[in-house]
């Protein structure tokens, strides 16, 4: 019976990585960064080179043609070793990249959840099957150096290409930079530059063998771009007077009106506006406003009565809500008031305050505990930043809101 290998180089290999990934003084550094939120993408991009070249060694170290049967890398060997070593690999660097995501969506007040990108198993099948084309593993033994580096720097490039991708979709205005790193080939600096995405090279993110140029990303400085109209408007300055009460985490975008809404106009669910027909907000605003005014204008035990029977939370919970929503004032940012009034919100409440309530969405119902668990935790003295925060861990708006966009289409 021929024996199985595998067991005991994954054990080898495995062991060897790990040792000397946690004595890398570069790979420590590194962390210390993005523990402290000041790591980039170029941080990503060193921490992957280091990872890549630490895993690289160990299997260098471990597959040899002493160590494979008939001096051979065999399919069904080369598959069960890199699918788990690049498996983990992935886990690392996209760990590491999500977190930068993270810091550059809090620095840009961007309340975006950070994309992660799928593991790109093609990559690693092109990997094993060249690896057992060869009867003799001397032949193919280079792709255990450089390719692994670059398959490590590959899950970086991805990363920054779903969150530019994700952040256009939404309206933001990402920019890619790719930098050449010491003597470049033609074709490298042909590639340097910044670019405004989507008007990106198509070869952005290529790499050839021993290629260290570097892709680094930026989700931009809270401006937003209406993919209908190309106009630019300042979210930070126009919006932090408005309070878009959708979930977003930071405080800024917390006061944003809405995001570069891609909705189509269909009835009692999607409402009369749109970026189509409403551009620039403004009779999405005005909607807003005088649909709060006309809540607080209607009889309240009737309404509160409404919401409650097609919502079934009870009525003295009901109230709170609608005195938290409509009536209270609070201290915010820009002085003692009530909170700005929000198209998606005065959308929800609609829904749910019509009769028989047929048109009510998941995220609607999401509202309601928002609003209730963040009026409590304000009645306890938390301020609503705080109350806010922890209230999204629980009940989200805006991810249930793009769930919902998502689901129709529309994002």
């Amino acid at each position: 019976m021929v024996e199985d290998i595998v067991p005991s180089l994954l054990k080898k290999i495995k062991s060897e990585f790990e040792g000397a990934r946690l004595d890398s003084e570069v790979l420590k550094d590194l962390l210390s960064k993005l523990h402290h939120s000041k790591a980039s993408y170029l941080d990503a991009n060193q921490y992957a080179i280091e990872i890549g070249e630490i895993l690289s060694k160990a299997l260098g170290a471990s597959l040899t043609n002493e160590t494979l049967p008939d001096g051979k890398m065999y399919y069904n060997i080369a598959q069960r070793v890199l699918t788990d070593v690049l498996g983990r690999n992935y886990e690392l660097v996209s760990d590491y990249a999500e977190q930068v995501q993270k810091n550059l969506n809090s620095e840009a007040k961007i309340g975006l959840t950070a994309q992660v990108p799928e593991l790109n198993q093609d990559r690693i099948d092109g990997l094993v099957n060249r690896l057992a084309s060869e009867e003799n593993f001397d032949d193919v033994k280079w792709l255990l150096d450089d390719p692994i580096v670059n398959f490590s720097q590959s899950i970086v490039d991805d990363s920054i290409r779903k969150n530019a991708e994700f952040h256009h979709k939404v309206g933001l205005s990402p920019k890619i930079v790719r930098r050449v790193v010491g003597h470049p080939c033609k074709w490298c600096k042909s590639l340097e530059g910044s670019y405004n995405y989507p008007e990106v090279p198509k070869d952005i993110y290529r790499r050839h063998g021993n290629c260290r140029c570097t892709v680094d990303y930026h989700p931009g400085n809270g401006k937003k771009q209406n993919v209908h109209t190309k106009k630019w408007t300042d979210e930070k300055q126009k919006l932090v007077r408005k309070r878009s009460r959708i979930g977003i985490e930071s405080v800024d975008e917390r006061e944003q009106k809405r995001y570069n809404r891609v909705m189509k106009s269909s009835g009692a669910v999607y409402g009369a506006w749109n970026d189509r027909n409403d551009p620039y907000n403004k009779e999405r605003d005005r909607h807003a406003q005088e649909f709060y005014e006309s809540v607080r204008n209607r009889n309240k035990q009737h309404e509160i009565v409404k919401v409650s029977k097609n919502s079934r939370l009870s009525q003295s919970d009901v109230e709170k809500i609608y005195n938290h929503i409509f009536i209270n004032e609070y201290d915010l940012e820009d002085g003692r008031k009530r909170f700005d009034p929000s198209y998606d919100m005065a959308e929800s409440w609609r829904r749910l305050s019509e009769i028989g309530g047929k048109n009510i969405q998941p995220h609607d119902l999401v509202m309601l505990n928002h609003e209730l668990m963040e009026h409590d935790l304000m009645a306890k003295g938390m301020k609503y930043d705080e109350a806010h925060e922890l209230t999204n861990k629980t009940y989200n708006y805006q991810k249930a809101w793009i769930a919902w966009m998502k689901e129709k289409g529309d994002l």
